[in-house]
């Protein structure tokens, strides 16, 4: 998902721009200027315009909560939809975001009152003095509104900001998250598997970046992802980074590959590893996963798990083997849209 949000103006920015369109519209007749109501109208339905145009573009290109809340069940998978979701919650606020949203409305539906009482007022003036009156008090009491929500605009700016820097995945992509305890080597086999089309796009407000890899099997678009690393310990303990890893663990995948490091050289010993992995297996559902054990040049166990070494390239076929099946399931699990019967959300 992308979205594309213009800069957020603050309250003397939006006012400023309507103020100067207003200050541009001149008697266009003769007939206008012996008769300065049509003048007066345009003035003010331009400055009404300019707020609300501004206030509506920001609550439509911010991205839809009730589109992000996707259906969730038991035996599917929640989706990228609530993936951002819970990456917006956590990076700034998903209530804070729909409260600023709902004042910037409130602004637009104010304007719209304003506008129309003023204007109602205005029709039945002949004096151009009194008409002058008019004119600034709609432009105090406009201004007055907008000044009313500086704090929001100043949020949804840095909202924005944070929005921008987010990792982009296509809807469309099938997910594969990378797991496992921190240096076991997740990020250096995405980087081979992806063959130079990996990305590093950072969390704002933290040190730490969700590593991508873009590769494409069958024609279809295969996103791996690297999630900060895990720590063993229950969902209810885990810092904001981790909730974010766990996130895309849950909402992300059409598959998992959990990377283990039997030779200890990540710093984690193997039964902790191990543990982490138990633990987030229970979590997946139906969700397919491997589990794979990196550092086979250095340590290789008689065991189920694959082997392979990002060091040496041993094993790749095989993940690239798995990777080619998982987009089989997947594609074939995906809903037909020609036969699709379901109303769309509005």
């Amino acid at each position: 998902m992308k979205w594309r949000i213009p800069t957020v103006l603050t309250p003397d920015e939006i006012l400023n721009k309507a103020f100067h369109a207003s200050a541009k519209i001149r008697p266009s007749s003769q007939w206008e200027k012996t008769h300065p109501r049509s003048t007066y109208l345009k003035k003010i339905g331009a400055v009404s315009s300019i707020i609300q145009s501004k206030c509506s573009t920001y609550i439509k290109k911010f991205p839809s909560v009730n589109k992000l809340e996707v259906y969730q069940g038991d035996d599917v998978r929640k989706g990228i939809g609530n993936f951002y979701y819970d990456l917006f919650d956590l990076t700034f606020g998903i209530d804070h975001m729909k409260k600023s949203l709902g004042s910037l409305k409130w602004v637009v539906e104010k304007t719209q009152e304003l506008e129309s009482q003023h204007t109602k007022k205005l029709k039945r003036m002949v004096d151009s003095g009194e008409m002058e009156k008019l004119r600034a008090s709609f432009y105090g009491r406009v201004s007055s509104v907008v000044k009313q929500v500086e704090k929001e605009l100043k949020f949804l700016a840095k909202a924005r900001e944070t929005i921008r820097k987010l990792p982009h995945i296509d809807e469309d992509a099938i997910v594969v998250v990378v797991a496992g305890s921190p240096n076991v080597g997740k990020s250096s086999l995405i980087n081979m598997i992806s063959s130079g089309n990996s990305q590093i796009a950072s969390y704002p407000f933290t040190t730490k970046g969700i590593f991508l890899g873009h590769i494409t099997i069958d024609r279809k678009k295969l996103v791996l992802v690297d999630t900060p690393g895990l720590l063993d310990r229950p969902e209810i303990e885990r810092n904001a980074i981790e909730k974010k890893a766990s996130s895309a663990v849950h909402n992300l995948s059409s598959a998992v590959i959990f990377v283990l490091d039997p030779s200890e050289t990540s710093g984690t010993a193997l039964k902790t590893q191990e543990s982490l992995v138990n633990q987030l297996k229970d979590e997946l559902g139906n969700v397919p996963y491997i589990a794979i054990e990196n550092k086979c040049d250095i340590k290789k166990r008689e065991t189920e798990n694959m082997q392979i070494s990002c060091t040496t390239e041993e094993g790749m076929e095989h993940v690239m083997e798995w990777l080619t099946e998982i987009v089989r399931i997947a594609d074939d699990l995906r809903p037909d849209d020609d036969n699709n019967d379901e109303p769309e959300n509005e």
